[in-house]
């Protein structure tokens, strides 16, 4: 799976709709990551989606099973025939002469007719009913293991941006205590220039930095709530929920190390894609294995009994004790499709196709995910050496500064070379802000590459 290095701005921009608003809410709150993941479980609208799809294949099943019950139905009607049908029948046999010739016309209906039915019809034999009762059964699996392919991946957006908003918060911290910083190196600078111990290009240059300074931090506040609302919104929080994050980046591990023995006993099962591609597979020979059974017969049995009647008055079609007689049979069925042309025949070696297509699929699959664990390995393993030297970097840069601010208090500094020091102070910053976001989301692929994501 490709690791994408992605900027904070481009994944907002990619995870949060503009302008997406929630419902009021003012209780604040305090969240883990793991109450986070929690929460969006339960309330992400997409995995609600999901989970639908795997209600609906619930029902499927059922509907499957009721083809196997009785089947029972129940019909009635009555009738007024205003001008009845006649028949014609030969005149000789009416008046018994042998004769007479010609046709008369005789009716044979009654004026008012009526029937009730009871019809009761059960499936004793059919192949395609069972092959068809388990593939429905393998579909629900299926939507199950979808199901959960949705979840490992809310549950990756949510990590991802749960450390995003750690990091950006953290970023925000840090730029409030270098403002205060600075402030304070600025009024210090004017005081020094209102009693001539600085020129005044001194204090403007200061004040560039301070103010340049300042608007990095009101950006940064921006990014930190924008962050804020991506993880709300992942979340199916309202938007407006005053929403506060309890989880330190100091808690998180990043030694590749430790996920060597999972690397090890690896199991390609673990990965529910793996798992999708073997269901499709069970699915497609259920499909092979019922094309198959429509080779054999269906056999059916059947009940039937009722009663009609046949009267010329609408009073006496509504004599039930007189005018109604009783009807019943009961029996069997067989249907036997013995020839169809050639389209079975193309059915099933379809199926052979697909159950081969699919094995390829799943030998791709494993390449792919052989490849997946290597570059996510290397990636975390580059990724915490860069941190490492970006830490270092970061604090090397900080004592530098307080070096040279020290000899610029006591005069033994310029204001370029205090600015030059702060400069690359903040750029050791970002770079090592950078570099931990970086080490961040290489964790976060390896564990889904390893399928213990979630």
């Amino acid at each position: 799976m490709k690791l994408r290095k992605i900027s904070i701005l481009g994944l907002m921009a990619i995870l949060l709709p503009v302008g997406l608003m929630g419902q009021e809410n003012n209780t604040q709150q305090s969240m883990s990551l793991e109450e986070c993941v929690n929460y969006a479980l339960e309330n992400n609208r997409n995995l609600k989606t999901t989970r639908m799809e795997e209600a609906i294949a619930e029902t499927q099943v059922g509907e499957t099973r009721s083809m196997g019950l009785p089947q029972v139905s129940f019909s009635t009607s009555a009738n007024y025939n205003y001008e009845i049908r006649k028949a014609f029948l030969p005149t000789s046999f009416i008046t018994g002469d042998p004769t007479s010739e010609g046709f008369t016309p005789v009716q044979f209906s009654p004026e008012y007719d009526g029937n009730a039915a009871l019809s009761v019809n059960q499936l004793l034999f059919d192949g395609s009913y069972f092959v068809g009762l388990q593939a429905a059964k393998t579909l629900r699996e299926l939507r199950q293991k979808e199901s959960n392919q949705s979840e490992i991946e809310t549950v990756e957006a949510i990590t991802k941006a749960y450390y995003l908003a750690l990091i950006t918060e953290e970023r925000l911290q840090l730029l409030d205590a270098n403002q205060s910083q600075l402030e304070r190196v600025l009024e210090e600078t004017k005081a020094l220039y209102e009693n001539g111990f600085v020129e005044k290009i001194d204090v403007d240059r200061i004040s560039v930095n301070y103010n340049n300074l300042q608007t990095e931090n009101t950006k940064a506040q921006r990014s930190y709530k924008l962050s804020m609302d991506m993880l709300k919104f992942q979340m199916g929080m309202a938007l407006n929920t005053d929403l506060s994050l309890s989880g330190k980046i100091e808690d998180l591990t990043l030694e590749a190390e430790e996920y060597l023995a999972k690397t090890e006993e690896f199991d390609y099962r673990e990965r529910t894609e793996f798992s999708i591609i073997q269901t499709n597979q069970n699915l497609a020979s259920l499909d092979l294995k019922n094309n198959k059974a429509t080779h054999l017969p269906k056999l059916y049995a059947n009940f039937n009994y009722g009663w009609n009647s046949g009267v010329n008055s609408s009073e006496d079609l509504f004599d039930f004790s007189n005018n109604w007689l009783s009807f019943g049979a009961v029996g069997v069925s067989l249907q036997w499709d013995l020839f169809r042309g050639l389209y079975r025949s193309s059915k099933m070696q379809k199926n052979r196709i697909q159950i081969e297509q699919l094995e390829i699929q799943k030998e791709q699959l494993k390449s792919s995910i052989d490849m997946e664990i290597t570059r996510a390995q290397n990636d975390l393993k580059s990724a915490k050496e860069s941190l490492d030297v970006q830490k270092q970097n970061m604090e090397l840069a900080a004592s530098v500064y307080e070096q040279v601010e020290t000899k610029y208090n006591n005069g033994m500094a310029s204001s370029r070379e205090l600015l030059d020091a702060e400069t690359s102070k903040k750029e050791a910053e970002t770079n090592y802000y950078g570099s931990l976001y970086d080490a961040i989301i290489a964790k976060i692929e390896l564990e889904k590459s390893l399928g213990i994501l979630y």
